[in-house]
C-alpha cells in the first residue's frame, strides 16, 4: 500500500504552524464522524464535503490529503489519496487495487495510522521491527501434518495475552481456510493483496483478516497462482507488529518454501517417524541453512525412529512429539480441526510445543 504523501498546492501557505486540511469524498455521515475525531487528534481541518465528482467546491481551497469512502468511489483518484471504509465493506481491496494501489484505512481500527498520516508523517518511517514472533512450519513430505500443527499452534496461543495470526504461504494448497471449514467466511485473502502496491501497515491490515474466534487468519484461495510474487516481508512484518504471534504454514520444503521461512525467528520442521521423513528432513535442514530450526517427529513410530536418532540424523533438535489422532483426518474435511486440536492429549503436545520455541512460559 503505497505511502506517498499528497503534494500540496504551491498556493497554499507553508510552514510548520498551517493547519493542514483534510476533505472526504461519501455522504456516510458516522464515516465522516470517525473522520473528524481523527482530525482533530490530528490539529488538522475537515473541509466541506466535495461537489460532484469529487471536485472541491467552486473557489474553495484544495485539501492536504483527500480520503474517499469506498462507497463513493467512482473514477479515477488524485495522487495521495486514500481509500476509507469499514471492515465489511465489500471490494475494499479490490477497488484499492483499481485505483492503482492506493493506501486503505480501515476504521475505526486505522484511526491512529490515519491520524499520522493527516499530520504528515509517515505512518511507516522509524520504528524497529514489533516484539511479535514468527513461527514457521515447514513439512519434510508432503502429508506430514504442517498445515495441522500450524492451525493448532496458532489456535492454541490465540487465548494468550497477545493476539495470534496464522497465515498461509503453501501458494499451491488451496487455501488452509479449508482446513479451517471457514472458506466461505469474508475477509482478506493473498489475491487481494497482490495487487496493492508499496509498503503493507499493521493498521490497516489488521482489522481485515478474517478470524475464527479469537484467531485471525490470512489465507491463499482457490484461483490459479499468479505470477506475480507474493508479498511475504512487508506483510510478515506487519503482523509481527500487531501479535504475539505469527504461525506460518510453510508447507512442503521446497526452495520457495526455504526462502520464506528464511524471514521466520524459527521454523519447526514436522517429519514422519520413518526412514523417508527422517531423511527428507535432513534435506529440509541443508535448505534452511542458517534458519533456526527444531525437528518435531509426527505420528506413530512405525520404523523405530526414535528422537535420538532423528535428532542425531537430520542435526536437528528435537522440539517435541506431535501425536496424531485416528480422529484428526476426519476433523479435517468437516471444519473441526481446531476442536480436534484441543483434546486433551494433542492441546499437551501443542502446549509443550509453545513452550519449547518460548511462546508460552
Amino acid at each position: 500500500m503505497s505511502t506517498s504523501a499528497a503534494t500540496a498546492s504551491p498556493s497554499r501557505p507553508a510552514g510548520p504552524d498551517r493547519v493542514r486540511t483534510v476533505r472526504l469524498t461519501g455522504d456516510d455521515e458516522a464515516l465522516r464522524g470517525v473522520v473528524e475525531h481523527v482530525c482533530a487528534a490530528a490539529g488538522a481541518r475537515l473541509l466541506p464535503a466535495p461537489g460532484a465528482g469529487g471536485a472541491p467546491p467552486e473557489g474553495g481551497p484544495a485539501a492536504d490529503l483527500e480520503l474517499l469512502d469506498v462507497r463513493a468511489a467512482a473514477g479515477p483518484a488524485r495522487p495521495g489519496t486514500v481509500l476509507v471504509g469499514r471492515s465489511e465493506d465489500p471490494g475494499l481491496w479490490d477497488r484499492a487495487a483499481e485505483l492503482g494501489g492506493c493506501p486503505v484505512a480501515v476504521l475505526p481500527e486505522a484511526a491512529g495510522w490515519l491520524a499520522e498520516r493527516v499530520a504528515g508523517a509517515d505512518p511507516g518511517a522509524g520504528g524497529g521491527p514489533g516484539g511479535g514472533r514468527v513461527l514457521g512450519v515447514l513439512g519434510a513430505v508432503g502429508g506430514a501434518g504442517t498445515s495441522t500443527l500450524a492451525c493448532w499452534l496458532a489456535d492454541g496461543a490465540a487465548g494468550g495475552a497477545r493476539p495470534a495470526v496464522l497465515v498461509d504461504a503453501d501458494r499451491e494448497g488451496c487455501g488452509i481456510d479449508v482446513l479451517l471449514g471457514t472458506e466461505e467466511q469474508d475477509g482478506l485473502r493473498w489475491p487481494d493483496l497482490l495487487r496493492v502496491a508499496g509498503p503493507v501497515h499493521a493498521e490497516q491490515l489488521w482489522p481485515a483478516l478474517a478470524r475464527t474466534g479469537p484467531l485471525r487468519w490470512l489465507s491463499w484461495d482457490r484461483s490459479l497462482p499468479g505470477d506475480g510474487p507474493a508479498p511475504y516481508p512487508g506483510v510478515l512484518e506487519a503482523l509481527r507488529r500487531a501479535a504475539g504471534l505469527v504461525v506460518v504454514d510453510l508447507g512442503r520444503c521446497a526452495p520457495e518454501a526455504a526462502a520464506t521461512a528464511a524471514l521466520c525467528d524459527e521454523v519447526l520442521v514436522v517429519a514422519p517417524r520413518t526412514v523417508r521423513g527422517v531423511l527428507a528432513a535432513r534435506r529440509a535442514a541443508a535448505l534452511l541453512g542458517p534458519v533456526p530450526a527444531r525437528l518435531v517427529p509426527a505420528g506413530l513410530d512405525v520404523a523405530d525412529v526414535d528422537d535420538a536418532f532423528a535428532a542425531a540424523t537430520t542435526g536437528l533438535a528435537v522440539a517435541g512429539p506431535l501425536r496424531f489422532a485416528g480422529s484428526v483426518p476426519g476433523a479435517a474435511e468437516t471444519g473441526r480441526l481446531l476442536e480436534a486440536g484441543r483434546a486433551r492429549r494433542t492441546a499437551r503436545d501443542v502446549a509443550r510445543l509453545l513452550r519449547a520455541t518460548g511462546v508460552l512460559a
